[in-house]
């Protein structure tokens, strides 16, 4: 995991990269913003992500400088709106030139850095582009001013359910579960059949046995805290790959569903656009229910 900066303007760092390593780039972006915003998501000790902690909106603005380029180079991106999400402003000209830089961007060592690790990783395209670097160098890592740890709200939050019901119009919601952990193996297509002989019975096919997903230690914590949530409690379902958002109350005791999984009566309040909560980004996180904070608040 790296964020290529050879220069410190980040449009600068863009055009320098090999198309390949500029695709990559909006991904690598996307996956440190997500560990900086989102509780229990990836490596907080990783030195590219210890880097970039308080400076959120700046990655944000070093992100879309990729995606821009990568555009322009004629690539079709499905990235930029996940991206721009975690530091709205850093789109938005006027604003982005307000955004407070890393400490360290503009120190001459950590570019020269970078360059020598790129032309480490690819000669031919880099070596004349970056002439006179010094071969061999290592990455310096800077340490950030201090330790920003994601963590959930403990208080004035909503529950995230992460419902299988996506497609379904918030109105017709009427309960609510957990994702099944597994489902079961479908059909195989490709299992081995022996060609009969002439009058012999046609033989068996055997599918093939593959292992149950048992649900994790984590799983089971969530399982636990939903089933064990008091009625009225408020609770966000995300529709439409969370475009929308059905706002509603459990209500009563866990009830068994059509397909043998627990789940609760909903009961629905509002719709809401994702725009309306206070950080959108935060239903990034992968986690089928966790908290977010009240967006009434």
């Amino acid at each position: 995991m790296q964020t290529y900066l050879p220069f410190p303007d980040f449009k600068q760092c863009a055009a320098a990269l090999d198309t390949d390593r500029l695709g990559k780039q909006r991904a690598e972006v996307l996956q440190i913003l997500r560990t900086l915003v989102i509780p229990e998501f990836g490596r907080l000790g990783h030195p590219a992500i210890r880097m970039w902690m308080g400076h959120v909106p700046a990655l944000t603005l070093y992100g879309l400088a990729m995606v821009d380029e990568w555009e322009s180079r004629g690539n079709p991106d499905k990235l930029r709106a996940d991206i721009t999400e975690f530091a709205p402003q850093a789109a938005h000209p006027d604003y982005a030139a307000k955004i407070p830089m890393p400490h360290w961007l503009g120190e001459s060592d950590l570019h020269l850095s970078h360059r020598s690790k790129l032309i480490q990783k690819d000669a031919k395209f880099y070596g004349e582009a970056f002439a006179g670097t010094p071969a061999g160098l290592e990455y310096i890592w800077p340490e950030p001013t201090m330790d920003l740890i994601p963590e959930d709200p403990e208080e004035d939050f909503l529950w995230v359910v992460r419902s299988d019901q996506t497609g379904t119009a918030p109105e017709k919601i009427r309960t609510v579960g957990l994702p099944a952990v597994g489902k079961p193996a479908t059909r195989s297509e490709a299992a081995d059949v022996e060609t009969p002989e002439e009058g012999a019975a046609a033989p068996v096919r055997k599918e093939p046995q593959r292992p149950v997903k048992k649900p994790t230690a984590r799983r089971k914590r969530q399982e636990e805290v939903f089933r064990t949530l008091p009625g009225k409690t408020p609770v966000l379902v995300p529709l439409e790959d969370g475009r929308t958002l059905a706002l509603g109350k459990v209500v009563g005791r866990p009830i068994t569903l059509d397909d043998g999984r627990f789940g609760r009566n909903f009961e629905l309040t509002q719709v809401l656009d994702r725009s309306d909560l206070s950080n959108p980004a935060l239903l990034q996180d992968p986690r089928i229910f966790f908290p977010v904070p009240d967006p009434a608040l």
